[in-house]
């Protein structure tokens, strides 16, 4: 009825009316129609009408505040895009309104991006909260846009990015007003600390928890939902974390959860809180399990969204009692309903543009990961090839989603969180690829289980910017760096602070970055994704031998998994490796070993039985004989990165090392290396040696580290920094002119947080070499445990070695431990005088290591001393300036010679 009446005489009605504001700001034609009968949305028309009257006179200020009021009730409605379309009205009118109020401007901003998050717009979502925060001002509504904020991101699966809003939305909440809101941040950072999936963020999962169940218990409040969610919270913890893992416990607070739920009749929740009990009951007692399960279908109708969990949880199950064709049925099902289609067959896997649109990529990136694993317990358990093609396509279906995932503007840190449970599923489809021998699919999946995001650094540093932007970039990212450097050394009562202003710097970096991404895409933004090499572009000639491993601790239960691929001129062979265990054994008493030079013949004995050991398991009797008199390239991974293979025996009767069958060098990826390769380096001189010598602090002096250099700089012309001149800022300004770099220093890879490398004055962190640019075609790190850090899986190392890297080098000699002064001396030496006189870098190496190995005998002879120092990168020839130009003129001079004579003879002839 209302829709039919005129609307030319309604805008007389309303010309004629006056407009009266209530307190809340809304006209009294506002009021009167929203008390006319029917739902707000079915009056749109007339409010229309009502909300043009504004525009057309300009009153700016009056439309943001019917508008902004108009929309609350259509969203309670739940009509989201009617909500959204009208609160945007609200928010531009009240940005261009005179006068102009910023708390009402700032409301606006809050409700379109909060309608926005409601409806699944997660990144408009953030943005325009982003937009509110630069509104500035500091009160409740702030702290409410930092917790959604961190909310989500969390779905979104950047949970490192989610944990730092919500930790920020705190210090605008009241204790006194604000509790339950304190309460829920609690909360949701708990729950964003246990999607980390680690025992260490477990484990603050759970303070988080515990913190919100002791203020409910001092409040004397009945937040019954908080507390139903922190018990259903803690349950899953204990149910989920392997390193944690309590049944019993987890069960007893599940049903805490579960009382609560009953008591206060929170039906929606009752679904939730059977799907866990149902898994949790899947060690304990399957009979209790189903149930548990059927009950969670039961109350489905209320929470529509958890099916497929539920028939994923089903799989689950059906995976635990061996009936692996009725988990495919289950997940099949589970897929149905996730992207509301008719139940496909367990063969059916969803395309790329059906998993763009997915908002928790991350969640279902688990559930493919079971479904491979599936395939892969289906084709051993029935010994049948055919599932191990099928777990190969959900592996390239996983694949897919994992470069969404990236391709998402997230944390750094989450990015190594998604690489890591990335790498499971690459070392996981090994086994299928071994079973098929399909060679092609395993290296891919070996290659792309390695360094990617160094890559997508490496191609991002190769896209240039203007230097004023770069600088601006790299000063925010340089106040960040320092900034967190101060916070793990602060006292406890002051991180806050230190904390608060990091996130400030953080935003700003943010805003910066988004201003610019749209101009400059392949710099700013993680859209591109470096490309895998082939197996069939990498090109060997006929001595030289590529071999890469995968390996992988904790997947799905089992011990360990690894694989290695040979790859020589016209051969490929792929092979698993056994004995797993024992090697990880033998690897770590083998380093034990190598930190120190032999003092007895047991020592001598043990080390020689153990790197044999471990030589044969690395290179099986079926491919040694490619290896002998080869150049070998390794991309190694896990704890192979930690051992020299150089130091490995390989033939006991003789006492053979593998240096002396073999020129050994190492990449983090062939893919890498390709990129690497195409980076643009403009260095003018030759070699920039650092040698402090004594130190500001309390490092030890290095008193033969100047004759090291020294030594270096006898070949090549350049500078050396030594002494006084030995700074951090000396090193700055000038490590971008120098071809040769090379730091005799002290370093320290045991600081897992940011290891450093050490000036006469200062350290420089590892994230500080994200800041800076070299040009060198050689970094030499005569220094502690240079290739040494923290191990990311899916990606490597992150060590010093890996910032010089990412800084732009072409090849990095690093050290696996701490190296012997007059050991280190004579090597580099022979090294240099080797490079040149026109040995490769890599055979100049080796030549010096054989040089000092053969000169030298019992414990002077230990690998201790020469197999330290290892070869990263780029293995070609660099020549001093010098005989570059006197190799010039000698050709020109042929040149001259060749024309002189070809014109003589045709003077003669004529």
């Amino acid at each position: 009825m209302l829709n039919k009446i005129n609307v030319r005489v309604l805008r007389i009605i309303l010309f004629f009316l006056p407009i009266v504001t209530f307190g809340q700001g809304i006209s009294s034609i506002l009021d009167s129609i929203h008390q006319l009968p029917g739902t707000d949305f079915s009056k749109l028309t007339i409010y229309s009408v009502h909300l043009e009257e504004y525009k057309k006179a300009n009153n700016y200020s009056q439309l943001g505040y019917d508008a902004h009021q108009l929309a609350k009730w259509i969203h309670k409605e739940k009509k989201w895009d009617k909500a959204i379309e009208l609160v945007k009205v609200a928010y531009e009118a009240r940005a261009i309104a005179s006068p102009y109020n910023v708390k009402l401007h700032k409301a606006s901003c809050y409700n379109y991006a909060n309608y926005h998050r409601r409806k699944g717009n997660l990144h408009v979502g953030i943005k325009y909260f982003k937009k509110m925060l630069a509104l500035g001002g500091a009160n409740f509504l702030k702290g409410r846009a930092l917790a959604h904020i961190g909310d989500s991101y969390d779905i979104l699966g950047d949970y490192h990015k989610a944990i730092e809003y919500q930790n920020q939305s705190f210090e605008y909440f009241n204790p006194e007003k604000h509790l339950k809101y304190i309460i829920r941040t609690h909360n949701r950072i708990g729950v964003s600390y246990r999607n980390i999936r680690s025992k260490a963020s477990a484990e603050k999962s759970i303070h988080h928890f515990l913190i919100a169940d002791s203020i409910i218990a001092q409040s004397k409040l009945p937040f019954k939902i908080d507390q139903y969610s922190i018990y259903n919270n803690l349950g899953t913890i204990y149910i989920e974390v392997v390193d944690l893992k309590d049944i019993s416990k987890g069960i007893n607070y599940l049903k805490k959860a579960l009382e609560i739920a009953k008591e206060e009749d929170f039906t929606s929740k009752l679904s939730r809180i059977y799907f866990n009990l149902a898994i949790a009951y899947i060690e304990v007692n399957k009979t209790i399990s189903s149930e548990y399960f059927d009950k969670a279908l039961q109350y489905s109708k209320h929470l529509p969204s958890l099916v497929p969990s539920i028939y994923f949880g089903l799989g689950i199950k059906d995976i635990d009692e061996q009936q692996f064709l009725k988990a495919q049925e289950n997940f099949a099902i589970a897929f149905s309903y996730h992207f509301g289609i008719d139940k496909p067959d367990i063969y059916w896997l969803p395309k790329k543009d059906l998993m763009k649109n997915i908002v928790n990529k991350a969640y279902f990136l688990q559930v493919l990961k079971e479904k491979l694993n599936t395939w892969i317990l289906l084709a051993k358990k029935e010994n049948n090839p055919s599932y191990f093609h099928e777990a190969i396509k959900t592996a390239f279906t996983c694949d897919v989603l994992v470069d969404l995932l990236l391709k998402e503007e997230i944390s750094n840190n989450s990015k190594l969180l998604w690489r890591n449970l990335a790498s499971e599923i690459y070392v996981m489809v090994l086994e299928a690829c071994y079973g098929l021998n399909k060679t092609d699919d395993a290296f891919y999946f070996m290659e792309k289980g390695k360094a990617l995001l160094l890559t997508q650094q490496i191609i991002s540093k190769n896209n240039t910017i203007p230097d004023e932007l770069l600088d601006k970039e790299n000063n925010i990212k340089n106040n960040i760096t320092t900034l967190q450097t101060k916070l793990i050394t602060t006292a406890a009562n002051k991180k806050d602070s230190i904390a608060s202003i990091i996130f400030s710097e953080k935003l700003r970096l943010e805003s910066f970055t988004d201003s610019l991404s749209l101009i400059y895409p392949k710099y700013f933004s993680s859209k591109y994704l470096p490309s895998i090499i082939a197996l069939s572009e990498l090109k060997l000639l006929d001595n030289e031998v590529a071999v890469e491993y995968i390996m992988e601790k904790h997947v799905d239960g089992a011990d360990f998994e690894a694989y290695g691929l040979l790859i020589s001129h016209n051969d490929v062979k792929l092979f698993k490796i056994n004995n797993l265990k024992q090697l990880e054994k033998n690897i770590y008493s083998l380093r034990k070993q190598l930190n120190k030079p032999f003092t007895t013949e047991e020592e001598i004995l043990y080390y020689k039985k153990v790197s044999y050991s471990i030589y044969q398991s690395l290179f099986p009797k079926e491919i040694q004989s490619f290896l002998r008199n080869k150049k070998i390239t390794i991309c190694s991974d896990y704890i192979l990165n930690h051992i020299p293979f150089e130091g490995l025996i390989t033939d006991l009767t003789k006492d053979t090392y593998f240096i002396e069958e073999a020129e050994i060098n190492y990449v983090y990826s062939f893919s890498f290396m390709k990129e690497n390769a195409l980076v643009q380096r403009e260095a003018s001189k030759d070699l920039l040696g650092i040698a402090p010598v004594h130190f500001n602090n309390e490092q030890t002096t290095l008193s033969k580290s100047l004759e090291e250099i020294s030594a270096a700089h006898s070949y090549y012309s350049g500078d050396i920094l030594s002494e006084k001149e030995a700074t951090k800022d000396n090193f700055l300004k000038t490590l971008d002119q120098y071809k040769i770099i090379h730091l005799a220093t002290h370093a320290n890879a045991s600081d897992s947080l940011n290891p450093w490398i050490a000036f006469r004055n200062d350290k420089l962190y590892h994230q500080e070499l994200g800041t800076v640019k070299n040009n060198a075609d050689l970094v030499v790190l005569s220094a502690c445990n240079t290739s040494l850090g923290k191990i990311s899986r899916g990606e490597g190392i992150m060590s010093l070695a890996r910032g010089f890297f990412r800084s732009g080098a072409n090849t990095v000699i690093p050290s696996l431990w701490s190296t012997n002064d007059k050991a280190t001396v004579t090597i580099t030496a022979d090294f240099y005088k080797n490079l040149s006189e026109g040995q490769t870098k890599s055979e100049a190496l080796r030549t010096a290591k054989l040089n000092y190995l053969h000169n030298n005998t019992d414990a002077e002879a230990s690998p201790h001393y020469w197999a330290s120092m290892i070869l990263i990168g780029d293995t070609g020839t660099l020549l001093p300036q010098s005989n570059n130009l006197w190799m010039f003129l000698l050709a020109f001079g042929i040149v001259i010679i060749i024309i002189f004579y070809f014109f003589l003879k045709k003077s003669k002839n004529s």
